[in-house]
């Protein structure tokens, strides 16, 4: 599993329309399995500073998603979207229960 961290910056008095974006969220975890890249889990943090999220991806194996561009269409005019960085699970709290 990794996990992708998306900055996304709004311009000033703008807001994040949440009938806009949560259908494409949630497409992210049912489409159609491919080799790598199966999104499991979608979550969206924030505001920080108002306008500022962060957007938290999980995949089965790592893959380029273009999460960010086609999310940054969704958006208002003038927003910034772009991918932190890429994290690998260390550990979980409480541990998995493995069937």
């Amino acid at each position: 599993m990794a996990t992708f961290a998306i900055g996304i910056d709004l311009p000033p008095n703008s807001e994040l329309d949440l009938d806009v974006v949560s259908p494409y969220f949630e497409a992210l975890t049912s489409r159609p399995l491919s080799r790598t890249g199966n999104v499991s889990r979608v979550e969206l943090l924030g505001p920080s500073q108002l306008t500022h999220y962060l957007l938290v991806v999980t995949v089965d194996i790592p893959a380029p998603l273009g999460i960010d561009q086609e999310f940054s269409a969704l958006l208002p005019k003038g927003s910034k979207v772009s991918v932190v960085d890429e994290f690998v699970s260390t550990h979980q709290w409480p541990e998995p229960v493995s069937a």
